[in-house]
């Protein structure tokens, strides 16, 4: 075995003492028989096209000291729709986990499941995999090649994936001539512990197309996706999730962008939108629309939105600031929307109304040319104009009228967006895109193969993605 030294070195010392006391003379198949073969791929769930990422449930570490003090059950659904994959650290010592984190995550989570642990020993694995892990980290920081083929060993024979961790050229060779066909390449230095994205980018060249590379550590937002994109298949996430204070919504803004699902009209296709990965649903309280929401249908469907991690934001057109601000108390409004001839006086009122914190948006319709900004709102949607109006018209506008607007990184963008143009809607820059009939069957009625389309167009193309 190898001496990494310095921390690394400290925490594999101690978990040879732990794993010896606590397995004492079992043997891997006295462990082994227990468990059932793995039957969820983790090579297969980061195989699929576009950006893939295992998303981790980490209550501290060494680098970072007491990162989130969560129940990992409850971070681990937050990462619904997002996550290809979830990694789960079971060391005690020095990363506040346990084994029995793993199990909670398996109760709620149908996806595969990394154990993410410190492996010195094969038994190892086979505990992992009693507790409910479908792969394991294999680290050639700390195993000779002997030991880590061994270890690889012992996960095929339950069915398990190896994630194999490199820090450096030499490491990647090793895993290469070992086999591994998840190849992770660590951006974290293991000497100063910093971090640094260019390791994935010197590193990930020295991998055959065949192997999957999964960048980890320092990846916090979408434009390190966008960096590493080209040189990584999938990513680990963990500390910039586990600090998040919604980390469902920041778990789907890694993944793809922030986006509403508008005009939902029940508690089941709110679930679809959340659960596909939006971050708000939008609820029309607008009586003349086909998308309208009377307040008795409003509650279970902002309740079933809200559980999943989806802000709710209330349509309104031209309303009474008493109902609007009723509404936002009544129904935990992230955000109102406005799409009426709401002035900047209307905008004060109704602000003073407002619970703190609740956002205004203003609509604002785009035809031939972009009128002149809302007054007083936190944030403009641009849309298709609707005769004086904007929104339900289900047709795009000419985007270049918004190219380089300052208003644009803080705006959301709307109208006629669906799954064929999402991509090309993403790269307008907006702060959000706002979806509705694209993503339909009938009006109010959200089509659950359409917002899955819409979704994974979303994705920043990866390693390994086919061009055509």
């Amino acid at each position: 075995m190898r001496d990494p030294g310095g921390t690394l070195g400290a925490i594999v010392a101690r978990k040879k003492i732990d794993v010896a006391q606590r397995l004492g003379s079992a043997t891997f198949c006295d462990i082994g028989s227990q468990a059932k073969r793995a039957e969820r791929s983790l090579a297969a769930a980061l195989a699929s096209p576009g950006a893939r990422f295992i998303m981790e449930v980490k209550k501290a570490s060494p680098s970072a000291g007491e990162i989130a003090q969560v129940d990992p059950a409850v971070q681990a659904e937050a990462y619904a729709g997002a996550a290809s994959a979830v990694s789960v650290l079971t060391d005690g010592p020095f990363f506040g986990g346990a084994l029995e984190d793993l199990a909670a995550v398996r109760r709620v989570f149908d996806g595969p499941i990394l154990a993410k642990d410190f492996v010195v020993d094969p038994r190892q694995v086979a505990e992992a995999r009693l507790h409910g892990a479908d792969a394991v980290l294999v680290l050639l920081s700390v195993l000779d090649d002997e030991e880590a083929a061994e270890v690889m060993r012992a996960a095929e024979r339950l069915g398990m994936d190896a994630l194999v961790e490199t820090h450096d050229a030499a490491e990647v060779a090793r895993a290469v001539a070992l086999g591994a066909k998840l190849i992770g390449v660590n951006n974290r230095d293991l000497k100063t512990l910093t971090v640094d994205l260019a390791t994935t980018e010197q590193l990930a060249p020295l991998v055959p197309a065949d192997r999957i590379v999964v960048s980890e550590s320092g990846i916090a937002r979408r434009q390190d996706v966008e960096r590493l994109a080209p040189h990584a298949g999938a990513f680990l996430v963990g500390t910039s999730l586990m600090r998040a204070k919604r980390p469902a919504q920041a778990a789907r803004t890694l993944a793809f962008g922030r986006v509403k699902v508008c005009g939902v009209r029940s508690a089941a296709d709110a679930e679809r939108a959340a659960r596909s990965g939006a971050c708000f649903v939008g609820l029309i309280m607008v009586p003349e629309s086909q998308r309208y929401v009377m307040p008795a249908e409003a509650e279970p469907i902002a309740g079933a939105a809200r559980d999943l991690g989806a802000g709710i934001v209330g349509v309104f057109r031209d309303a009474p600031i008493e109902r609007i601000a009723e509404a936002a108390h009544w129904l935990g409004l992230r955000a109102v929307q406005l799409h009426g001839s709401e002035d900047g006086d209307y905008v004060k009122g109704l602000r003073a109304a407002l619970p703190v914190g609740v956002e205004i948006w203003g609509a604002l319709p785009v035809a031939r040319s972009v009128p002149r900004p809302r007054p007083g709102v936190d944030r403009l949607l641009f849309d298709t104009a609707v005769g004086r109006a904007s929104g339900g018209a289900g047709r795009t506008f000419d985007w270049t009228l918004i190219d380089g607007r300052r208003e644009l990184r803080t705006a959301l963008l709307a109208g006629g967006l669906d799954p064929g143009n999402a991509a090309a809607a993403a790269k307008v820059g907006a702060w959000a895109l706002d979806v509705s009939s694209g993503v339909e069957r009938a009006p109010g009625r959200k089509d659950p193969e359409k917002l899955q389309a819409f979704f994974e167009a979303l994705r920043v193309p990866a390693r390994g993605d086919s061009p055509c």
